[in-house]
């Protein structure tokens, strides 16, 4: 008789504690390839970079909202339906780290050869046709790589969709 205002307690414990877990549900938008079993997932909250079909420019902004009713995101206080999106921005490649390595290496061997050739005081070296091959060589790889292959990006159409899952239960 002594516990049953503690096993009262406990009991309205733990139904505030059970009244206050219940989140609102959560919503996902998925990067979805045919060949995939596994899908990419950004969570409202999280930035988004994206070009509009027939735009030129990139957008950004965070996903304020999703809507799985309409697919669509509310990005910057309007909606984007995701059948307008034509590609979305997903990062950098290791590709970009290297471009910007070799163009950064085709820069230095022109600046130590020219500097070379200015302090050494001997007529007998130049800076060459060599030199210039090399830095020239160098920063056009590496700015190709950085043009072809430097960013991922995808694009939704016959093998990839973009979908809004509300995965709330």
């Amino acid at each position: 008789m002594a516990n049953e205002p503690y096993g009262m307690r406990l009991i309205s414990l733990l139904l505030l504690l059970l009244v206050c877990t219940c989140v609102r549900a959560q919503r996902v938008l998925l990067f979805e390839k045919l060949t995939s079993s596994k899908s990419e997932r950004v969570y409202e909250g999280d930035a988004l970079r994206f070009r509009m079909k027939g735009d030129k420019f990139w957008q950004e902004g965070y996903i304020r909202e999703m809507r799985p009713d309409i697919q669509a995101l509310v990005i910057n206080d309007r909606y984007v339906l995701l059948d307008e999106i034509e590609s979305v921005y997903q990062g950098n490649t290791v590709a970009t780290k290297l471009g910007y390595g070799l163009i950064t290496f085709g820069a230095g061997w022109s600046v130590f050869a020219a500097l070379g050739y200015a302090t050494d005081k001997d007529p007998t070296t130049s800076y060459s046709v060599d030199d210039a091959l090399v830095t020239a060589t160098s920063v056009g790889i590496g700015y190709l790589l950085i043009k072809v292959l430097g960013t991922r990006k995808f694009r939704p159409g016959k093998y990839r969709r973009l979908r809004i899952v509300d995965i709330s239960f």
